[in-house]
């Protein structure tokens, strides 16, 4: 059967499939790694790390609960990879899926970094560059996403958007 619409398996259903105790670990690991807002050298060798071994999780197929692919969507969407990033996109997707609605924001998030990855003005506004001592989101469409759209994906209205502190 072709189309588009839902293909049933006979595997577990999401609510009772068991999150991945390594992936949380490294999501842990990301996480703290950015509570400073002060990445060096040695992080993004982390970064880098981490990416290796969510990817294999993900090629055995060791991420599967909604919970696995929010945490595997922020270590994939800290690639400087375009690839890695749409990738975390997916991932967010497939945790929204599953029933994971913290996933919205990493959804948005992921999105627009991708968007700027690849040359094109984000979306919905989530990503910001430091430029010397000035913070910015660089290119940005702010009339393309409407508020709406953006608070139901728990991004800020443009309003309220602020840059986060400089880093260090």
């Amino acid at each position: 059967m072709s189309g588009c619409g839902p293909q049933g398996r006979a595997e577990d259903p999401p609510a009772v499939r068991a999150d991945n105790p390594a992936l949380t670990a490294l999501f842990d690991a990301d996480q703290k790694a950015r509570q400073d807002h002060h990445l060096d050298l040695l992080e993004g060798m982390a970064d880098a790390e981490r990416l290796a071994e969510t990817k294999a999780m993900l090629e055995r197929g060791e991420i599967r609960s909604a919970a696995d692919y929010y945490r595997a969507a922020f270590i994939f969407h800290h690639s400087r990879e375009a690839d890695d990033i749409l990738k975390a996109h997916v991932l967010a997707t497939a945790a929204l899926a599953q029933g994971h609605q913290d996933a919205a924001w990493i959804a948005a998030a992921s999105l627009d970094r991708y968007l700027q990855g690849i040359g094109r003005p984000q979306i919905y506004g989530t990503q910001y560059i430091q430029m010397g001592a000035e913070t910015t989101r660089g290119a940005f469409d702010p009339d393309f996403m409407p508020d709406s759209v953006r608070r139901d994906t728990r991004v800020p209205p443009l309003a309220e958007q602020t840059a986060p502190p400089l880093a260090r």
